[in-house]
């Protein structure tokens, strides 16, 4: 948790200042045993008021760290909750509005059939999401625990190949030890998103070692919402008119991070995205 490393690393600074300040005393007194005698009760005083000081400004700063950690998160919560209701009102609202037209009147059979298709077209888009919601709720050690296997990453993106896709391996060496499930689905938004987001234009796919990118030469993302692609249910500004819940990604980062892989994007508007995972200290 992110709330746990700020108190932990603030935590270990307070001690180290006490304990930098005392060595140092310690020294002064053993270096010019003379002070005690000089200085008397002022020498404690002075200890005591160093350390007040410096802790006081680690606590400011430890203070400002957690406020400015709180509000993103309150922030983040409140965009997830109104993404998260959109997404989920939409199949509902349609569900209803076929309800309501099939009830208008009498219909024939087939026209029964096709309404009731797309009733349950809409009802699995709810059951998916719904899945990946309870997936990403899940504990690290709940995936962890997940049963996993030896995978040589080369081979196993060959699932992914299609004629939009440029595949550069350097060899076929690297292997790792993971769910393979979840890293296909990892792997496949991932690929899915630049394929989608590319039109009919190649996505490269480079492996360097433990180093994956995917590259696409699509729509791009805004820099000023790079930071917030990874929050569930956030959809950048220019990706309205393609279908997508905004959930994907931030599914398959979940995924990658609890392994050990390392996730990072960058991307140039108009021009394309590349995601960058790092397989290196994944167990």
């Amino acid at each position: 948790m992110p709330g746990k490393k700020i108190a932990y690393r603030y935590t270990y600074i307070t001690v180290g200042v006490i304990a930098v300040v005392s060595i140092l005393f310690y020294l002064l007194i053993v270096l010019f045993p003379q002070m005690p005698l000089m200085y008397g009760i002022g020498l404690p005083v002075a200890f005591l008021l160093i350390n007040a000081l410096l802790v006081y400004g680690v606590a400011r700063r430890y203070a400002n760290e957690m406020t400015a950690w709180i509000e993103s998160t309150y922030q983040s919560e409140k965009s997830f909750i109104s993404n998260a209701s959109h997404e989920l009102n939409n199949p509902l609202t349609a569900i209803q509005g076929e309800c309501e037209i099939s009830l208008m009147k009498e219909r024939s059979p087939s026209e029964y059939q096709a309404s009731l298709r797309r009733i349950a077209s809409e009802a699995q888009r709810i059951i998916q999401l719904m899945k990946r919601l309870m997936f990403l709720s899940k504990g690290e050690d709940e995936i962890l625990k997940t049963a996993s296997r030896t995978i040589i990453l080369a081979d196993f993106i060959m699932q992914f190949l299609e004629k939009r896709i440029l595949f550069s391996p350097d060899n076929f060496a690297f292997m790792l030890d993971m769910n393979p499930q979840l890293l296909e689905t990892a792997l496949g938004n991932i690929i899915g998103n630049a394929l989608k987001y590319s039109g009919d234009k190649m996505v490269e796919i480079r492996l360097r070692g433990s180093v994956l990118e995917i590259k696409d030469q699509g729509i791009g993302i805004p820099q000023e919402e790079l930071n917030r692609i990874f929050q569930p249910f956030y959809r950048a500004t220019n990706t309205r008119e393609y279908a997508g819940n905004g959930i994907g990604l931030s599914l398959s980062v979940h995924i990658l991070r609890v392994y050990g892989a390392q996730v990072s994007i960058s991307s140039v508007l108009h021009e394309g995205t590349k995601v960058r995972i790092d397989f290196q200290h994944v167990k």
